[in-house]
């Protein structure tokens, strides 16, 4: 098996090299030219500085989205200039003053009408910067990096956060905006003469999108493949002196009714630092940092046999986190930051001190550097956690990385020894230039005391991504002995409940989906209709079938922003273990599982929209009934408000018993200004026994220095609805810059 897997990966891995010859569609001509100023510009979207009236324009937009081949109706205009400290933006885009806007909220993009601008400031393309701003001013920046999952070829990152300013004006014909980027917030390479750049119009009333420099409709509108240049009149020599401190203090008072009623009020402070190294290279460092005011994980209802991945939110993990974070396969990563700082329930544990170098080395080679340290308590050892890696551009889109990862476990200051866990791996990458044709091949090893057999993680992929027709195949072997300490493996740890015990399994997977997209040219109402097959085929070491799955799906895209989705779901699961979804667990045994659903969701653009999902059919020897739906109500522009319920009813023959498990929801969120939130979060959840409440007030007082008050209080549902804890926080942290 081992040796049939490496053929079919080897073979993936060479594909699409034979296809090197297809036709590239990369823009070519879409030049503007960029000049220096020294005007000053008040930042007012007035445009009334004598520059705006000199400065080349950027024009002729085109639609990306749902057609990508005729030119914008609505017209928009951009220049650019600059001077020693900060890049500038003007942007003129016209249209009626009935804008969707639905939240002022900052890094919330793409549901608003909205303009932004893309970077590729070392001309990689593969990584970059995006900036954006809706109509009335709310600012969102994101970093656009690899996506490693699913089809796209690159993944925006709206948790990264930096300084820049914006300013919006509103017109009855137009809306517009001027931009500050300071040459500080990003990362480029000195004496370079062209930046990559693009510009996106975002408009829910005609639900297009339209873009500078054409970008095929089967990709991101942010892709930086398909960039035009930005023109240099002298290419920008470096940002000099760049170093950021980011001090905070923070007082909170945490409650613990259970099992005795205990209070802790604690102040604290710690800090960040963020020095540039070169104009590529950023060095950030933290002392006793804190992440009490990001916002709790939205609660999910689990009914496999494995565990959930949730996403990264913490600030200081995110700059460049593709560089350690795309490797493996699917959610199968070695790396997994949130095993740094923060247990498998997700309750949080002292984070020392730490330090993350990332960046450019030069053109084609990037750099990534952790260390950081956890203390020890209450009988927990202290960890220390290390990653090195690497990424060689090869060709224009493909890579060569490598990566090492060190576990090690101390006792006050003292080493375990034995105590570690480590990985070694690389992985290479191939795309065409046009992105439309990829591939990798990735292989990683891991070191544990104890293990030297069945520690390997091999896996491959192969993408295409058509106008009509989209594919993807997929494979990955990982061993029993596979240990990622610093990462996430779901699939690999096998819960008996009659023993109590955890049992590794190694297995390999295969997934391959095929897709195909009509897009209808004389439709009134529909703009996409998609149809697909996917198959996902789990063999455990031994080669006896695991699971299969399979899923049939036909999805109708409206012009009006709705969608119908239908799919027919096959799932074959052989239960190496019972299984413990009710008390009285299902037996080891083969079962074959067929299940229907729909799902539908209103126009996104209304004030109210709702969004229905429902699902029949078999699970396991009975049949499981899921019912989902959320309510939105807009108040625009101030107020979000939102219901959401999901129950999932379980009927299971005698002695097994039945189960109802009820997830709800409510989200509200007001914004006072484009610096001045609160969000409250209600989670009730039958399955995790908790009901939860998070509330945050942010007030920006400053450039990425924000004032936070967080309460936070979980309570019992079954039986006596009581208290679990309770947690205040009031946080301030504040962003200096030399």
């Amino acid at each position: 098996m081992f040796r049939t897997i490496t053929a079919i990966i080897i073979l993936l891995a060479t594909a699409p090299a034979l296809r090197s010859q297809t036709q590239l569609t990369v823009p070519q001509n879409y030049s503007l030219p960029i000049r220096f100023t020294e005007e000053t510009i008040t930042l007012d979207g007035k445009l009334d500085e004598a520059v705006w009236q000199s400065a080349d324009p950027a024009t002729d937009f085109w639609k990306q989205s749902p057609i990508d081949n005729e030119r914008a109706e609505q017209v928009t205009e951009v220049r650019m200039t600059y001077n020693e400290h900060f890049i500038f933006l003007a942007a003129i885009c016209r249209d009626d003053p009935e804008y969707v806007i639905q939240t002022l909220k900052r890094d919330v993009s793409g549901t608003s009408d909205e303009f932004a601008v893309v970077f590729d400031p070392v001309k990689e393309r593969t990584n970059g910067y995006y900036f954006s701003v809706n109509a009335l001013g709310a600012q969102t920046e994101a970093l656009i990096s690899p996506s490693g999952l699913g089809l796209g070829a690159v993944a925006l990152d709206e948790s990264w956060d930096n300084k820049w300013q914006v300013a919006v004006q509103n017109y009855p014909d137009r809306w517009t905006v001027e931009m500050a980027i300071p040459f500080k917030t990003l990362r480029f390479k000195a004496g370079l003469p062209e930046w990559g750049i693009n510009f996106v119009r975002i408009d829910p009333g005609s639900n297009e999108v339209h873009v500078w420099a054409p970008v095929p409709r089967q990709f991101e509108n942010f892709d930086i493949g398909y960039l035009g240049q930005l023109q240099w009149d002298e290419a920008p020599s470096g940002n000099g002196k760049n170093i950021s401190l980011i001090p905070y203090t923070r007082l909170s008072n945490f409650q613990n009714f259970r099992p005795t009623q205990s209070t802790k009020t604690e102040w604290a402070a710690g800090a960040d630092a963020k020095v540039a190294i070169t104009p590529t290279l950023n060095l950030d460092l933290t002392y006793n940092p804190d992440f009490s005011q990001v916002e709790v994980d939205a609660q999910v209802t689990n009914l496999t046999r494995f565990s959930i991945f949730f996403p990264e939110k913490r600030q200081f993990f995110l700059e460049n986190a593709d560089i350690f974070n795309e490797f493996g396969q699917g959610t199968d990563r070695p790396f997994y930051s949130r095993l740094i700082g923060l247990d498998r329930g997700g309750n949080p544990i002292p984070i020392l001190y730490g330090l993350r170098l990332s960046g450019n080395l030069n053109p084609k080679t990037r750099l990534g550097l952790i260390n950081m340290h956890t203390r020890g308590d209450n009988g927990r050892l202290g960890q220390n956690y290390s990653v090195v890696t690497f990424q060689q551009r090869l060709w224009e889109r493909s890579s060569l990385k490598g990566i090492f990862l060190n576990r090690q476990a101390f006792d006050g200051g003292e080493s375990q020894a034995l105590d570690y866990g480590r990985n070694l791996g690389g992985e290479f990458n191939y795309s065409t230039p046009d992105g439309k044709w990829r591939t990798n091949l990735g292989y990683l090893h891991s070191f544990k005391e104890g293990y030297s057999q069945k520690n390997q993680h091999l896996y491959g992929r192969f993408d295409y991504d058509g106008q009509q027709f989209r594919t993807f195949l997929t494979v990955q072997h990982i061993g029993e002995n596979y240990f990622a300490d610093m990462g996430f493996n779901g699939r690999l740890q096998n819960y008996n409940p009659e023993t109590g015990e955890i049992v590794r399994i190694g297995y390999t997977e295969f997934g391959n989906m095929l897709n195909y997209y009509i897009y209808p040219k004389n439709s009134k109402n529909v703009n996409i209709h998609w149809s697909g097959l996917e198959n996902y085929v789990y063999i455990n070491d031994g080669g006896r079938l695991n699971e299969w799955y399979t899923r049939l799906r036909h999805f109708l895209i409206f012009k009006n922003t709705s969608q119908l989705r239908f799919r027919l779901n096959n799932n074959y699961v052989r239960l190496i273990y019972p299984f413990a979804i009710t008390e009285t667990p299902l037996p080891a045994d083969s079962y074959n599982m067929t299940e229907f659903n729909v799902q539908y969701n209103t126009d996104l653009r209304k004030a109210i929209n709702m969004e229905v999902f429902a699902v029949y059919g078999q699970f396991y020897n009975g049949t499981k009934l899921t019912y989902r739906g959320s309510l939105s109500y807009r108040a625009q522009p101030w107020g979000n408000f939102t219901l959401g319920l999901e129950n999932n009813h379980i009927r299971l023959p005698e002695p097994y018993g039945n189960v109802n498990l009820t997830l709800a929801t409510a989200r509200v969120e007001i914004n006072f200004a484009t610096n001045l939130f609160w969000t409250t979060f209600l989670q009730y959840n039958t399955q995790a026994d908790n009901f939860n409440i998070n509330s945050r007030f942010q007030w920006r007082f400053a450039p990425m220095s924000d004032l936070y008050l967080v309460y936070t209080d979980n309570y019992l549902i079954q039986g006596l609805f009581g208290p679990k804890d309770r947690t205040l926080v009031l946080k301030c942290n504040y962003w200096l810059t030399w």
